[in-house]
């Protein structure tokens, strides 16, 4: 079954990474999305797929993605419809 989620990351979450270890996570777990960052130092990650692989990648993200990140807050909302991504793209390299 696949499913897809929506996270909301807010807190010390810029210049630590914190993108390009998503990214890798994601594809590591080969699910499908976006990860970016807004002008307001919001992370929004839309991401889908087999539920197994989703509930390590948020396993990953509520632990805490990046050791230099000192405080992390998140929101999470799970889907049942998907969006059909392709791959999975961050807003940096």
């Amino acid at each position: 079954m696949k499913k897809r989620a929506y996270i909301q990351m807010h807190g010390d979450v810029d210049g630590v990474g914190f993108r390009f270890l998503v990214k890798q996570k994601a594809q590591s777990l080969r699910l499908k999305g976006s990860c970016k960052q807004t002008d307001d130092k919001l992370i929004h990650i839309h991401i889908e797929g087999n539920i197994q692989q989703l509930e390590e990648f948020l396993e990953y993200i509520q632990k805490g993605v990046s050791p230099l990140s000192e405080t992390n807050a998140y929101r999470i909302e799970l889907f049942d419809d998907l969006k059909g991504y392709t791959s999975m793209e961050s807003d940096i390299v």
